[in-house]
């Protein structure tokens, strides 16, 4: 048996707390052995070290590997990958889960792989054989100090089994590392454009480059909107939030006053996007399908001719 253990940082919940997630990972107590095991954590970095010591909560997974590296036989890419490699990157998506659903500092740094036969032996207690370090997730400064419940965890654990579910080469899972690389960036001109890297993924034209800023506008706020004022207002904010994106692009923004509420609010656009991806029936297809663009074209359009319509007077 091979397991896979992702001491989650900054996460306090009741002890003997058991969440499903995706992937066959289940967030639970931290395994003792893990913090038993002098050697290797003496092998990490010390703020790791003593993050893994103090925490209470791990993403675990236990799975069928006959060793270290061998080849997920459920891969489909050209390059075969480890099933723990592969392990390795749906954790990555459980942290983006919990973001999802209640944005915090909680996150992770470091990543155990683990055996519990060793040719041919059983072995009384596992033994840590890999690990893998990952930069932490940054969150805005703003929601540093948010609480993360029970209830946060077992909606992250749902988004995180849908997430699990995307396949590769497609404009959402594109859209998924744009945010991945925005989250773990921290100067705002480097995480800002991140952002809306993978909202242009979700949101852009397969072939028109001209009235980018209009298109994203029109979609998104159609995309969320669910009265007039409200993608009225959207409007306004995608188009505000995308030309502070163009002028970071172009070189022309240094220090802007702004840019905490400005990011703050591309960040909740980017929350709201994904969640309405992930729960909205048929929505996850669309948008990995090769039918996007003509779905939101025609969301834009149908919306025009239904704006054009004269009112019947009362």
């Amino acid at each position: 048996m091979s397991f896979t253990v992702v001491p989650l940082h900054n996460l306090d919940l009741p002890r003997g707390t058991c969440i499903p997630f995706g992937n066959g990972f289940v967030l639970q107590d931290t395994p003792g052995w893990i913090k038993v095991d002098k050697g290797t954590l003496a092998d990490i970095n010390r703020n790791d070290r003593n993050l893994v010591l103090d925490g209470k909560h791990a993403l675990v997974a236990e799975y069928e590997a006959p060793s270290m590296g061998h080849p997920d036989p459920a891969w489909k890419g050209a390059k075969p990958k480890s099933i723990q490699e592969l392990k390795f990157q749906s954790a990555m998506l459980a942290s983006l889960a919990i973001w999802l659903r209640q944005p915090s500092i909680v996150c992770f740094t470091v990543c155990f792989h683990a055996l519990s036969q060793i040719d041919c032996r059983s072995l009384d207690s596992p033994v840590i054989v890999c690990t893998r370090s990952h930069d932490a997730l940054q969150c805005h400064p703003w929601d540093g100090y948010n609480p993360v419940t029970l209830n946060h965890i077992v909606k992250a654990g749902q988004l995180h089994a849908t997430l699990s579910t995307i396949p590769r080469r497609n404009p959402v899972w594109q859209a998924l590392r744009s945010f991945w690389a925005a989250l773990t960036s921290y100067p705002a001109d480097h995480r800002y454009p991140l952002f809306w890297m993978g909202l242009e993924s979700l949101f852009g034209s397969d072939n028109k480059n001209w009235k980018v800023t209009k298109r994203l506008c029109d979609r998104m706020s159609l995309f969320l909107g669910e009265s007039a004022d409200a993608q009225q207002s959207l409007f306004a904010k995608v188009e505000a939030c995308y030309n502070t994106r163009s002028e970071m692009i172009h070189g022309r923004w240094e220090d802007d006053p702004n840019i905490d509420q400005t990011m703050a609010d591309t960040e909740a656009i980017v929350r709201t996007v994904v969640r309405h991806l992930l729960e909205k029936p048929g929505m996850l297809e669309t948008f990995i399908s090769a039918d996007r663009d003509s779905f939101l074209e025609k969301m834009v359009a149908r919306h025009r001719k239904e704006s054009a319509r004269p009112r019947k007077a009362l």
